[in-house]
């Protein structure tokens, strides 16, 4: 099983490396952006997906980060490519840990002092929830959720992934800024999977190319459980997406279920209140960089 956190990273630098040789699109209108037919408008549910546009691609061209400080991972790619420009020599693309951290290094510090702000968070995800009800519910009956590939070719699953990546943009931001012994853990998990590609191992007590009780991974783990604690889902819409294989905190539990309950146990403890509602998480960055890889350049 491929955990979050890995599938994050991964489909960061298949993005980077494929947006090498594209050339990015002009600014487009809402109408422009779904190919609304000349002389139609967009519904209220694509005006929302618009102005939360967690697919464009623009700052590729304009050359200035986006503004929306929730789109971490945008504003990750968006160092990348800045730092590391197209060129001719392949060799000079490749990403290795050095860039990495360097992009990380400027994301990071471009989203600090809660540039995402619970609230801005919050309102993204609930107008998109109420502004998109139908076609959210049409989706689920159709295809149902939970499954951990919601397909963002049409409207109502775009609305989906939209919702989830406002929703985790706080912990997201967290876990890829988190450092241990002054070393970002996503280098560290970059890394390891580099050097795992030459290797054959049989060892399942792995999350993130790291071993479950690498300190990262503890970290990781409950910076997502203190977040969903505090902040469960609290949108009907959101509430229904949240279930199943869109859960990364179950991901870790499967996987490393020693250091997953002695953790819960403390939280506990400590006077935490835990739900049901820590299963309503999601593959959000997962589904929004393909997302971006297909709306953009497909």
């Amino acid at each position: 099983m491929k955990s979050f956190s890995f599938f994050v990273l991964l489909n960061v630098l298949i993005l980077f490396a494929y947006a090498q040789d594209q050339t990015p699109p002009a600014a487009a209108t809402c109408e422009l952006t779904f190919a609304i037919q000349q002389g139609s408008t967009c519904t209220p549910c694509q005006q929302a997906l618009f102005k939360h546009n967690t697919t464009d691609s623009s700052f590729i061209e304009t050359k200035k980060p986006p503004s929306d400080k929730c789109l971490f991972t945008s504003i990750v790619f968006y160092y990348l490519t800045v730092n590391n420009p197209p060129s001719d020599d392949q060799k000079s693309q490749n990403l290795d840990s050095q860039k990495l951290t360097a992009a990380l290094n400027q994301a990071c510090a471009d989203t600090a002092n809660n540039a995402c702000s619970v609230s801005d968070s919050k309102n993204a995800y609930t107008e998109v929830a109420k502004a998109c009800d139908v076609e959210v519910n049409k989706y689920i009956s159709t295809n149902g959720t939970g499954n951990g590939g919601t397909s963002i070719s049409s409207v109502g699953g775009r609305a989906i992934s939209t919702m989830i990546e406002y929703y985790v943009a706080i912990p997201t931001r967290d876990n890829f800024c988190l450092k241990v012994n002054d070393q970002y853990c996503t280098v560290k998990s970059f890394e390891q999977s580099e050097a795992n590609q030459n290797t054959t191992t049989t060892d399942k007590n792995t999350f993130n190319a790291l071993s479950c009780e690498d300190e990262c991974n503890k970290q990781s783990y409950k910076n997502l459980l203190s977040y969903q604690s505090s902040h469960p889902p609290d949108t009907r819409n959101l509430q229904k997406v949240f279930i199943g294989k869109n859960n990364p905190l179950q991901e870790y539990e499967e996987r490393c279920p020693s250091m997953t309950s002695n953790i819960a146990n403390n939280f506990k403890s400590a006077g935490q209140k835990l739900t049901h509602q820590f299963y309503n998480y999601s593959g959000v960055i997962l589904i929004s960089l393909v997302g971006f890889i297909y709306t953009t350049f497909m």
